[in-house]
């Protein structure tokens, strides 16, 4: 039977490293932590943890750290996690499985790597809670399997050029780091993803990365112009998935810069690419919405309506697809397809929009007394709108007496 060694880099990683481990422990034989740096303890709570450590400098290179970790991993596969990162309780058996059966697959070529799915929790604020991607994180430990990348560095390409071939397993790997906004490592990124940049111009990946890096700084002009170097370059291309999320992150930054026939083009870019992208569909419906083609708008935001998760694994918060196409509905003065759309939703948008708009649906149909709990409700909520008192007033002025 397969060992399986668990390679780490770390750096103060104290608070989040214990319950790592722990997720892990029951998947591998040997766990390696390799330590770049760290000023909290962290290299010594690893080793009461019963890690084997070292350190290594850092040299702003992560696939360095990275392959330091292999040349200490003895095992005949190897894990690779951060701490940021956390096994379900029912993962580690399914590693178990899943290596035993790449190692009983019958070659050529040899399963010598596994793609895990990587399930990132978002910040609050964003059109949905969580987004999915698809790594490879399990390998066997090759001579040649080596880490490449200053950044966002990877393992795959080395499996191949060595002749193996890469499966997609069951493991789900759950990555908590994107749910707090971390300036600082949005700063090291930046200049990492700018060496990068320095050492290869033409590293379209690169380019997308750097444009997704700005764009969660919030610099809509810069992140558009990397997305679309990174989509224009011809050297080194984006692969369709990529150019896919590439599109989709420009049509955001288009609509943020109100560029609405761009940001419509861009989406639909997007989904000639991957049909099922949720949140494209969302943003071509805004943009068409904003350029007055409202019945394709409504068309692309009820289309997003009870959807599952997409090829992102994004499943889009319920109430977003919902506020578009009850406006929608409410610009076609149809009030109660409206409420029907926004009834069942409302209570769970944290900003009061889709109460609001609740409202409005009720005031058109004349039931004044919800509306005026609707518009409460919004204000309750921190909604702001310029109308929004005026028609709560109202309502209570004419509600019937009594009610």
């Amino acid at each position: 039977m397969s060992t399986i060694s668990l390679a780490m880099i770390v750096r103060d990683e104290a608070t989040r490293l214990r319950g790592c481990l722990k997720s892990a422990r029951p998947a591998v034989d040997e766990i390696v932590v390799v330590d770049t740096g760290s000023r909290d303890g962290t290299p010594e709570l690893a080793r009461s943890l019963g890690a084997l450590t070292s350190t290594e400098a850092w040299r702003d290179d992560f696939a360095h750290a990275r392959n330091a970790a292999l040349d200490r991993a003895g095992g005949d596969w190897v894990l690779v996690l951060d701490a940021d990162e956390r096994l379900q309780p029912e993962m580690p058996e399914r590693i178990r499985r899943a290596v035993e059966a790449a190692d009983a697959a019958a070659g050529p070529p040899p399963v010598d790597g596994l793609d895990c799915r990587l399930l990132s929790t978002l910040p609050a604020g964003q059109p949905a809670a969580a987004m999915g991607s698809w790594y490879c994180r399990l390998f066997r430990r090759r001579p040649h399997v080596r880490f490449a990348g200053r950044i966002h560095e990877q393992v795959a390409p080395s499996i191949r050029r060595g002749g193996g071939c890469i499966e997609r397993s069951a493991i789900t790997i759950v990555h908590e780091g994107y749910a707090v906004v971390d300036a600082a490592k949005i700063q090291r990124n930046r200049a990492l993803l700018e060496l990068a940049l320095a050492d290869d111009p033409h590293d379209a990946f690169a380019l997308l990365n750097l444009g997704l890096t700005e764009q969660a700084q919030g610099d809509w002009v810069r992140a558009t112009a990397m997305l679309e170097r990174a989509l224009a370059e011809p050297a080194r291309p984006l692969d369709l998935a990529l150019r896919a999320i590439a599109f989709v992150h420009l049509a955001e930054c288009r609509c943020s810069g109100r560029r609405w026939r761009e940001a419509a083009s861009a989406a639909g870019a997007a989904l000639e690419l991957e049909p099922t992208l949720g949140l494209a569909r969302y943003l071509r419906g805004r943009a068409l919405f904003e350029l007055g083609e409202v019945d394709a708008a409504a068309a692309c935001f009820a289309s997003c309506l009870g959807e599952g998760p997409d090829a992102l694994e994004m499943r889009l918060h319920p109430h977003l697809p919902a506020l578009g196409l009850a406006i929608c509905r409410l610009r076609a003065r149809r009030f109660d397809d409206a409420r029907r759309v926004l009834a069942p939703v409302a209570e769970g948008d944290a900003t009061g929009e889709a109460l609001c708009h609740l409202g409005n649906a009720y005031l058109g149909l004349h039931r004044l007394e919800d509306a005026a709990t609707a518009y409460r409700g919004a204000l309750a909520r921190g909604w702001r709108d310029a109308d929004l008192s005026r028609r709560l007033a109202l309502c209570q002025r004419l509600a019937p007496a009594g009610a």
